[in-house]
């Protein structure tokens, strides 16, 4: 048995052991975090020293490392929206314990310093000690994932330093590991001793745990140093937006437009949400309004699906808004497109540092694949370590509006215990029961590199050939028997429906959960996606059935055709196979097809009742 599987087997409480069935898959925080990746300092000089008020709540930048122009870009801690739980705004900076490339800082069991998060130079010179300046923050031990180590004599523990006039940090708090980690808490440090009162000074944040992955996470919100404040002064005029929006589709976080066109009203969620925090303290509550949209990219079209207002008392945490993205009607284009849920809050706000957290948004891909992720990991998955048997699986099942063919399945590997493994990739049928066929229907082995382009989180693995898929099929992954993890990365923010997730070890299915028992750690998505093909499969029709089948005028000149004989859907292909429109549901099986394309040849493919095709050339002209 490896260090590695003894370390983590014999802290089977402090990782997440699911068991199901009598059998065991390991849920595990992340061992690397592509996102992490420290862009270059624009330059090598050290910015002026910035003026008070300094204030940070992390939301008006991307994710990834602290913004240069408040913050040093060294340190590890991750600027995300995806860890927390319950956070005061959109976004918070997670010290995770990885490195600025999102890579363990040590190795198996090792306990020591990690992340910190250092401010820019802050002039304070010609303050006083009764200037009242306080540096405050929220907090919050663990993230989504789980609570941090129980502290020991090597402590697990968030600590706050301040840098004095002779260039030394000076610890001022320290916090161990607590028991309750649900919501972030307030903390105010005064700023009153002379020392610190000079032209250079600065203010960091840092923690220590284990070094080997991101379990001991802390993180902090809304960081605010200013003069004329209290121990008590956690109060803002600021309304605030903090829940991650789901995504756009009801059943995917992505699918391929093709399958999308078939029943885009069907397809598109009837719920988004998210939450909104009023920081004010009152007395008097604050009038607010939202409003809600659906885009469509990159043609930039905007649809309002949500209108809102009400009145929210001070202090009041985790408002719930809620919208109907289906209100927003949308084209069904055959191009590959993006849909962008954006919420914004009418707060009136005119302070320039609190505006960027009335607004969250969230893209939706439509283009070639399949996705329950939304493309970020918090955790990692893999089937449990073993000596002897048959290959273990892990799949996802999939169900779609129309046949298809999957070309490849992209996978997102921890390659600190994936890479230089062999895998196999696989499509199975359903077996009639709800779970895949004991036996593939298309396999492919492939070897995970050991290393990936900065950035890169799936690698894809191809099919030999387009393997045809309808109804209803599963894609996964498995290896044989290992004493060694072989871990996958899991997306936590996103779960797919009940009865998706799949796990096969000694030879049989059953269903599979990567939440933790308890209910810390939420049930997730594997980071798999099939990609599909676009073409459409299917029986052709006998010449005899195809030759009662017509179109007319044939050519036309406005698109316009009239279709003999009885179908059930319709599809144009281009040329060279391409579908390049989708017949809307709402238009189905009609006498009368509206092809909105250029002149130019294509073919017309009637999916008829009883399944089979017949494909007819059409013809437009130039008008």
């Amino acid at each position: 048995m490896t260090d590695l599987l003894r370390f983590l087997l014999g802290t089977a409480g402090l990782f997440g052991l699911v068991t199901l069935s009598g059998q065991a898959q390991v849920v595990q925080p992340l061992g690397a975090e592509p996102v992490h990746l420290t862009p270059a300092p624009t330059t090598t000089q050290r910015p002026a020293a910035l003026a008070l008020p300094f204030l940070d709540d992390f939301a008006s930048q991307p994710e990834g490392a602290p913004a240069v122009a408040r913050w040093e870009p060294a340190g590890g801690a991750l600027i995300n929206n995806r860890f927390p739980r319950r956070p005061i705004s959109r976004g918070v900076a997670t010290l995770d314990g990885l490195d600025g490339r999102g890579r363990p800082r040590g190795t198996v069991s090792m306990v020591g310093d990690a992340d910190t998060l250092t401010s820019q130079p802050l002039n304070l010179s010609g303050l006083t000690t009764g200037s009242n300046v306080f540096l405050s923050f929220f907090w919050q031990a663990g993230t989504l994932v789980g609570p941090p180590s129980p502290s020991g004599t090597r402590p697990i523990a968030l600590y706050v330093d301040f840098k004095d006039a002779a260039d030394q940090w000076q610890q001022v708090w320290q916090l161990r590991s607590p028991a309750d980690t649900t919501n972030f808490r307030f903390k105010a440090l005064a700023v009153n001793q002379a020392a610190f009162l000079h032209d250079d000074f600065q203010f960091r944040f840092r923690v220590s745990g284990y070094l080997y992955n991101a379990r001991d996470a802390w993180s902090v919100d809304y960081v605010r140093l200013d003069r004329n404040r209290t121990a008590t002064d956690s109060a803002y005029r600021d309304i605030a937006i903090s829940k991650p929006l789901p995504s756009a589709l009801k059943r995917f976080a992505a699918m391929p437009v093709t399958q999308f066109n078939l029943n885009p009203t069907q397809e598109l969620n009837d719920r988004t949400a998210t939450s909104i925090n009023n920081l004010d303290a009152g007395p008097a509550p604050t009038p607010i309004s939202w409003e809600g949209y659906l885009e469509t990219l990159p043609d930039n079209t905007s649809r309002r699906f949500l209108t809102g207002g009400r009145s929210l008392d001070a202090g009041l945490r985790q408002q719930p808004i809620t919208g109907n993205p289906r209100l927003a009607t949308l084209p069904a284009t055959a191009a590959a497109k993006q849909l962008r849920q954006r919420v914004v809050l009418i707060s009136n706000e005119t302070n320039p540092l609190t505006l960027p957290n009335d607004t969250i948004s969230r893209v939706t891909d439509l283009t070639d694949y399949y996705a329950y992720d939304d493309g970020t990991a918090e955790a990692t998955l893999s089937l449990a370590p073993a000596s002897t048997g048959p290959a273990s699986y892990h799949a996802l099942r999939f169900d779609l509006n129309r046949p298809d063919q999957i070309r490849a399945i992209r996978l997102a590997p921890l390659l600190l215990t994936a890479g230089g493994r062999t895998i196999t990739v696989n499509i199975w049928e359903d077996n009639g029961s709800g779970q895949p066929a004991a036996t593939p229907k298309a396999s492919k082995s492939f070897t995970i590199p050991t290393s990936l382009p900065a950035g890169q989180v799936f690698i894809e693995i191809p099919f030999d050939n387009p393997v045809p898929v309808s109804g209803r099929f599963y894609a996964g992954y498995g290896h044989p028997p290992t004493l060694q993890f072989v871990q996958f990365q899991v997306d936590l923010n996103n779960a797919p429906p009940a009865n998706t997730f799949f796990r096969n070890e000694f030879g049989a299915w059953s269903v599979a959960s990567t939440a933790t028992p308890g209910g810390y750690t939420p049930a997730g998505s594997l980071m798999l996606r099939p990609v599909t093909t676009g073409v459409v499969t299917g029986t052709a029709a006998p010449a005899g059935v195809a030759a009662a089948y017509q179109l007319y005028p044939n050519p036309t000149t406005d698109g316009q055709v009239q279709v003999v004989g009885r179908y059930v859907r319709a599809l144009v292909l281009d040329a060279v196979g391409r579908v390049v429109w989708e017949q809307p549901a709402n238009q189905a099986g009609q006498p009368i097809l509206q092809v909105p394309l250029p002149a130019g040849l294509y073919f017309v493919r009637l999916s008829l009742p009883d399944g089979q095709t017949v494909t007819k050339r059409l013809s437009i002209a130039q008008p």
